[in-house]
């Protein structure tokens, strides 16, 4: 699920009127129904609630999920520091995969080749990939 937030997910923050108080969010939009269910059945586990089905947006022709969390938020909010999510991505071997999966299929692609490329604007992030593979 990191993987997946640091990729095309995103957390997010409604600002409220109410001083000191204010919605956040946790959510991914894509067009692969597959991947966002699979996205939507983690955040169900993590969180401890009942399956979160995603939605479909017509405008936009994507598929999202969204829970409100504001511990997963205030983990995941960008920019990104590296150095507190180190303890949760390398856990142990198969977090550390489940991780690199995410980050995969939310930022990978394959040419016809067969050659498998990652794309990000984050360099440092890039970086704790490489080294992580």
């Amino acid at each position: 699920m990191i993987g997946v937030v640091l990729g095309d997910g995103y957390p997010k923050m409604k600002r409220r009127v109410i001083k000191g108080y204010n919605y956040v969010w946790i959510g991914l939009k894509a067009r692969d129904r597959e991947f966002v269910e699979g996205f939507g059945r983690c955040l169900a586990k993590v969180l401890g609630s009942r399956q979160i089905r995603p939605r479909y947006v017509k405008s936009s022709g994507r598929y999202v999920v969204e829970a409100e969390s504001k511990k997963l938020y205030e983990l995941l909010r960008k920019p990104v520091d590296l150095y507190r999510l180190r303890r949760y991505i390398e856990h142990c071997e198969r977090w550390v995969a489940a991780f690199l999966r995410g980050f995969a299929d939310s930022e990978g692609c394959v040419d016809k080749r067969g050659y498998i490329f990652i794309l990000n604007t984050n360099l440092r992030l890039l970086t704790y990939i490489h080294g992580s593979s």
